[in-house]
């Protein structure tokens, strides 16, 4: 009978997970402007997940992701902002573990410039600003900002 219940909780949870992330996939694709000629310089800020996405994981993509589009459409218009929403447990995607010592769900920001990383940081404090939105966007704010101005 246990068995059955955990079963049902495991496939019901699956089908959760699945759905969200065709959601995600549908938002992040749909506000991502084409590029045709993106600049060799750039900022890119990473949203990097696993294959299972508890709660809190979802909370912190969504209030990047807000963040992002709040303060900075100009420079994501521009091509001189990009916002990546990364799965690390896809084959193609591993070498950001290690590129980026992820130890878990992050976000990255990337400087790039003439097309090569030349600086990057885990926003760690993502997780300590969790219960405060304002305080969460402010972070994501002045970080990213800073690795725009290096532009």
């Amino acid at each position: 009978m246990k068995t059955k219940i955990m079963r049902k909780i495991f496939i019901f949870c699956v089908m959760l997970g699945l759905a969200s992330l065709l959601e995600i996939s549908a938002v992040n694709a749909a506000s991502a402007p084409e590029i045709k000629d993106p600049p060799s310089s750039r900022v890119i800020v990473y949203y990097f997940h696993g294959n299972f996405r508890c709660a809190s994981c979802r909370k912190i993509e969504q209030y990047t992701n807000e963040a992002i589009q709040k303060y900075f459409s100009k420079e994501i218009e521009a091509g001189k902002l990009v916002y990546k929403v990364v799965n690390v447990q896809q084959k193609e995607n591993s070498h950001f573990v290690e590129d980026y010592q992820l130890y878990t769900r992050s976000v990255v920001a990337s400087l790039v410039k003439d097309g090569r990383e030349v600086k990057h940081e885990t926003l760690a404090k993502v997780w300590e600003y969790l219960e405060n939105k304002q305080k969460f966007y402010n972070y994501i704010d002045e970080e990213v900002d800073k690795f725009l101005k290096e532009l």
